[in-house]
C-alpha cells in the first residue's frame, strides 16, 4: 500500500497531531572536540541515512588547531574518525558540504588557517563512503573569517559557490562567485556587483518568487564600513544591486531566510553589530521582494553570533535560534517559538555562547530537529564546549475539524529516498517549492504536471513543501531518508 500524505493547510486528517512546547536537552554523554574560533557542520558523508559531524577550531588551551570528523550511529551518538584524509589543522574558517559533481555524495570545502598566518581553501571529493580525497584543481580563494554558500544560481541543476572573507593579500576582504560546469569543475565569475566584505554572513533565497536564488550579504567592507546589501538574480546567475532596502547595516553577525508567516514568500532575519551596538530584527516580505521591519518583537539584540530558522516543534512554522554577544558581559543562545500571526515567545533553554557555530538537523532519526552548538560559554573566555542538544519533542492527538484544502493532491512516498511521486485529480497545473530546515530553497518548479515524478537530490532530513494552485497555497513536511 502506498505511503501517502495529502498536502493540506492545517490538518492531515480529522485526527491530527499537535506538537508540544519546544524542549531541547543537552546530551551530556557526548565527548566532542571543544572548539574556539572554528565551525561545525553536519552531513550524511557515508550515505547510511544519518547525519555525521565535523568540528574545526582551536582547542581549549588555544595551543592546537584541529579538524575532527565524527560518524553517527543513527541514534545521535558520535564516534571520532581517526583516518579522514582531511587537513588536521583548521582555525578561523568555514565549512560547507555539497554534492558538487552530481554523484550522490557530499563533498567538502574547508577554509581557514593551518597554524600559520596563511589562509587556505581545501576542497575534498567524497567517494560515497566518507573517504575524502583532496582536489587541488579548483580556483577557490584561500580565506578566513568568511562564509561559504553552495547554491544553484543559474538554474542548470548543479551547485555553484559564493565565498566571502579575508584573503592572503594583506587580509583584504573579498566576495567571489564560482560557477559549476555540472561535473564539479568551477570557474570564477569576474563580472559581479558584490560588495567585498568580511564576516560570516550571506544567504541565498528567492526573494521575489521568480524561481531563482537572490542573495543577501552583510559585513564590513575594505573601508571598515558596516553594510547589508541585497542582490537580485535574473535567473541566469547575473546579479544586480537592489537599492533602497530597509535592512540595517551590520557586521559581525548572521543572516537567515525562511517563510516565517506561511504566506508563501521568504522573510529575512538579521543580527549583528550596527553603529549603535548589538542588533537583531525580522523583516517580512510582501511577496514582491519588498521588505518591512516587523516591529514589537522581543528578540534580544545580539552580535558575533549566528541566526537560524528551524521548525523545532514540528508545527509547520519556522522558529528562531540566535546566538552571540548580548551586550558585554552577557552571552546569548535563545530559541523563539513561532506562535503564528507574527508572534514569537522566548524559550530560554540553552547554554549561552559567544563566537559560536551552529549545526541543525535530525541526528537521532526521530523526525525532529536537534542542534549542535560550539563556542565560548563564559565571560572569561576560558570555557569552550561543543554541546549536543537533542529534541525531546512529544505530540498529542486532538480532534481537528478544519476542512482539508488539498484533499486531491498526493505526494508519496513519505518518508522518501528522494524520488517523489505527485498525483493530483481535477487540477490542471500546480507549482511546488521545497525548502530545507534553514530556509534554503532546494527545489522549485512552476507549471508542474499534476501527475509526475520529481527527484530531490538532498541529504536526509526534514523539508518544507509549499504547493500553489490557482486557488490556494498549502504547506506540509516531507522526510527524506
Amino acid at each position: 500500500m502506498k505511503n501517502i500524505f495529502s498536502l493540506i493547510l492545517i490538518a492531515l486528517s480529522p485526527l491530527a497531531t499537535i506538537a508540544q512546547s519546544i524542549d531541547l536537552q543537552e546530551d551530556t554523554t557526548t565527548n566532542l572536540y571543544d572548539s574556539r574560533h572554528g565551525a561545525c557542520a553536519m552531513a550524511d558523508i557515508d550515505n547510511d541515512g544519518d547525519l555525521d559531524l565535523i568540528i574545526t577550531g582551536k582547542d581549549g588551551n588555544l595551543t592546537s588547531d584541529r579538524t575532527t570528523l565524527y560518524s553517527n550511529d543513527g541514534l545521535g551518538n558520535f564516534t571520532e574518525i581517526t583516518e579522514t584524509g582531511l587537513s588536521i589543522l583548521t582555525d578561523g574558517g568555514s565549512i560547507a558540504f555539497a554534492d558538487t559533481d552530481g554523484d550522490g555524495d557530499q563533498d567538502l570545502l574547508l577554509t581557514g588557517r593551518d597554524g600559520s598566518p596563511t589562509y587556505y581553501a581545501h576542497f575534498y571529493l567524497n567517494d560515497g563512503s566518507g573517504n575524502f580525497t583532496p582536489d587541488t584543481t579548483q580556483p577557490f580563494e584561500p580565506s578566513g573569517g568568511g562564509n561559504l554558500d553552495f547554491a544553484d544560481i543559474d538554474n542548470d541543476g548543479d551547485l555553484d559557490l559564493f565565498m566571502t572573507g579575508l584573503n592572503n593579500n594583506n587580509n583584504t576582504r573579498f566576495s567571489k562567485l564560482y560557477q559549476n560546469d555540472g561535473t564539479g569543475n568551477f570557474s570564477e565569475v569576474t563580472s559581479t556587483p558584490f560588495l567585498t566584505v568580511g564576516g560570516k554572513s550571506s544567504a541565498f533565497f528567492d526573494m521575489d518568487n521568480d524561481n531563482d536564488l537572490d542573495l543577501i550579504l552583510l559585513g564590513k567592507n575594505n573601508n571598515n564600513e558596516k553594510k547589508t546589501t541585497l542582490y537580485e538574480n535574473d535567473g541566469a546567475g547575473n546579479f544586480s544591486l537592489v537599492s533602497n532596502t530597509p535592512f540595517e547595516n551590520v557586521s559581525n553577525g548572521g543572516v537567515a531566510a525562511a517563510d516565517t508567516d506561511n504566506d508563501g514568500d521568504i522573510d529575512v532575519l538579521i543580527n549583528g553589530e550596527n553603529t549603535i551596538g548589538d542588533f537583531c530584527q525580522l523583516y517580512l516580505n510582501d511577496g514582491t521582494g519588498a521588505f518591512n521591519l516587523l516591529a514589537g518583537i522581543p528578540f534580544i539584540q545580539t552580535s558575533a553570533g549566528t541566526a537560524d530558522f528551524a521548525d523545532f516543534d514540528n508545527d509547520n512554522d519556522m522558529d528562531i535560534l540566535v546566538t552571540g554577544s548580548a551586550g558585554h558581559p552577557n552571552f546569548a543562545a535563545h530559541i523563539y517559538e513561532n506562535e503564528g500571526n507574527n508572534n514569537f515567545s522566548l524559550v530560554d533553554i540553552l547554554e549561552t555562547v559567544y563566537i559560536p557555530s551552529t549545526a541543525l538537523g535530525d541526528i537521532d532519526n526521530d523526525d525532529d530537529l536537534d542542534a549542535i552548538i560550539t563556542g565560548i560559554s563564559t565571560v572569561s573566555g576560558s570555557n569552550f564546549k561543543s554541546r549536543v542538544y537533542k529534541n525531546m519533542l512529544t505530540t498529542t492527538s486532538i480532534e481537528v475539524t478544519t476542512k482539508e484544502v488539498h484533499e486531491n493532491i498526493l505526494l508519496y512516498p513519505n518518508p522518501s529516498a528522494g524520488i517523489i511521486n505527485i498525483q493530483a485529480d481535477n487540477i490542471l497545473t500546480l507549482s511546488i517549492k521545497i525548502y530545507n530546515t534553514i530556509g534554503q530553497l532546494v527545489f522549485s518548479e512552476d507549471n508542474l504536471n499534476p501527475n509526475s515524478q520529481i527527484k530531490l537530490n538532498q541529504p536526509s532530513g526534514m523539508y518544507m513543501v509549499i504547493v500553489k494552485t490557482n486557488n490556494s497555497t498549502s504547506t506540509s513536511r516531507l522526510i527524506i531518508k
